[in-house]
């Protein structure tokens, strides 16, 4: 995610603020200290305008957080 946010131009005390988090929790997602939801996943994509593939790429990880083992290769 911090790629993103970078990419985004956008720092961690403005993604809380769009996202109506505190800095400390959005810090706490980015390093791992805290899994988000799906629907903070989606949230996160929505504020950084992430195209699909980025938006898979971010839900993968976040999946990955919580334990799952994912391959989501098309084959």
């Amino acid at each position: 995610m911090s790629v993103a946010l970078a990419e985004a131009r956008m720092t961690q005390t403005e993604l809380a603020a769009k996202t109506g988090r505190s800095t400390a929790y959005v810090n706490q997602l980015i390093t791992g200290h805290k899994k988000p939801s799906p629907e903070w996943v989606d949230l996160i994509a929505d504020t950084l305008n992430l195209d699909p593939e980025q938006r898979q790429a971010l839900h993968v990880a976040a999946a990955k957080q919580h334990g799952f083992k994912l391959d989501l290769t098309k084959k």
